[in-house]
């Protein structure tokens, strides 16, 4: 399931490469934490998925600024509900490319 956040509801689809990564095993918990993200000014889309892994339900939260994403991961990595973790996209990419066969798009 995906939403436009507020800033690409506004019309600014610019976002960074960093986004908060959740895991929970309340889906409820976890959909209404990533909707109030949702409608955060500089938010530029949640996910999550529909079908647990394991017990466990994920969400992703994606932000036009990596200042604020490093904030609200310090806000929810005491939340005893989510586990939550900064996923850095230039990082991660060279990973995925060499082990997953995944390409980057231009």
């Amino acid at each position: 399931m995906v939403r436009a956040g507020a800033s690409t509801r506004a019309g600014d689809r610019r976002f960074c490469n960093k986004k908060l990564c959740f895991t929970a095993t309340d889906q409820a918990y976890l959909v209404g934490v990533l909707r109030e993200l949702s409608d955060h000014e500089l938010c530029h889309r949640v996910k999550y998925s529909r079908e647990p892994r394991d017990g466990m339900y994920l969400g992703r939260a994606h932000f036009r600024d990596p200042v604020l994403v490093g904030e609200l991961w310090a806000r929810y990595k005491v939340d005893k509900k989510l586990f939550c973790s900064v996923q850095d996209d230039d990082f991660t990419v060279l990973f995925r490319e060499r082990f997953h066969g995944f390409q980057r798009t231009p």
